[in-house]
């Protein structure tokens, strides 16, 4: 589903006619799951992978979305040169400068040699921004320029450098709300989000569930031993709401594949691998209307493709919006 707004087109897993199908289409390489919103996914994915404009990946934390910008980059014309990942929210506002567009010896106290950043080590390739929701504000205006200019000017050189550099970026937290608190700018997210692509959540794609189960169990084998689930084992998994997503539930196997002696592990030991987490905060009524409603926004009142495009079932998408929409013509 296609979106323009100014300079804005965005894509998402899914589509507002009622002939969308795309069941046929082959997961992701190293994304695993077979469900139809990760079929809407890979499609999306392989559209936008041969483009050159940047991506804003969406979606919870824990979904996956460092994998969908590496399906990205490989499936692109740039898979064979660089793919240089950096989290911003795990670098001080002080370094991101020099982590983004590097430094000249001498710089600053501390800078006894040169040394690249990331837009210069992607050269030719995909630089992926994660959490830029993160970046500081004198960070967030030079990305603007490199993204407008193509170029970047390293800590204590006058002389800017070109770069060809794909940007992917990504955020679980929603741009468009900050920017109204002056925390991310409007011009850089319209640069950013020239394409998005959303990733469903594990409780929007439950029939993944058991999948992601076999495969993470046996990527643990050779620490844990070779462990197999008991259908109530996968019952008491699918039932889970998976708060923290893909990330939750390879921690909670690992945790379940620790506590068995035996090579089954039974729904008791998935039990015990959730019962310190069972608080964990989940997001609240309040914050899904918010969410459904942007949607509705975006497809202009249709709730069959803001359904799709949240990965969720129309029925728990209507329960959500019902209590805002009053006496709206329902479509």
């Amino acid at each position: 589903s296609f979106l323009a707004g100014g300079t804005v087109i965005a894509v998402v897993p899914g589509r507002c006619d009622e002939d969308d199908d795309a069941s046929d289409e082959p997961p992701l390489d190293g994304v695993i799951g077979q469900s139809l919103p990760m079929r809407r996914l890979a499609r999306a994915v392989r559209k936008l992978a041969a483009l050159r404009a940047p991506v804003l990946i969406r979606g919870e934390t824990g979904t996956g979305k460092e994998l969908v910008a590496r399906a990205l980059h490989q499936l692109g014309p740039r898979g064979r040169g660089p793919f240089v990942p950096i989290n911003m929210g795990s670098i001080s506002p002080d370094l991101a400068d020099g982590e983004l567009f590097g430094h000249e010896r001498g710089a600053f106290t501390g800078a006894v040699a040169s040394r690249l950043g990331a837009f210069e080590s992607a050269r030719g390739g995909t630089l992926f921004l994660d959490e830029v929701a993160e970046l500081p504000p004198l960070a967030q205006s030079k990305l603007l320029r490199a993204l407008e200019n193509g170029e970047v000017r390293p800590l204590g050189t006058s002389q800017p450098r070109q770069v060809d550099v794909r940007v992917v970026a990504a955020s679980w937290a929603s741009l468009e709300e900050l920017m109204p608190q002056g925390a991310f700018r409007e011009d850089l997210f319209h640069r950013l989000a020239v394409l998005t692509v959303q990733v469903p959540p594990l409780r929007a794609r439950p029939i993944d569930i058991a999948l992601l189960a076999r495969h993470f169990l046996a990527s643990q084998a050779s620490e844990v031993g070779s462990k197999t689930l008991t259908g109530g084992a996968i019952s008491r998994l699918s039932a889970h709401p998976w708060p923290g997503n893909v990330r939750e539930l390879k921690n909670v196997l690992l945790r379940a594949a620790v506590t068995a002696v035996e090579p089954s592990i039974t729904s008791e030991h998935i039990d015990q691998a959730l019962a310190p987490f069972q608080s964990a905060p989940q997001p609240s009524l309040d914050q899904r209307r918010r969410e459904a409603q942007r949607a509705l926004d975006q497809h202009r009142g249709n709730r069959s493709g803001a359904a799709r495009s949240l990965g969720v079932a129309r029925s728990t998408f209507r329960d959500w919006v019902a209590p805002r929409e009053g006496g709206k013509k329902k479509r």
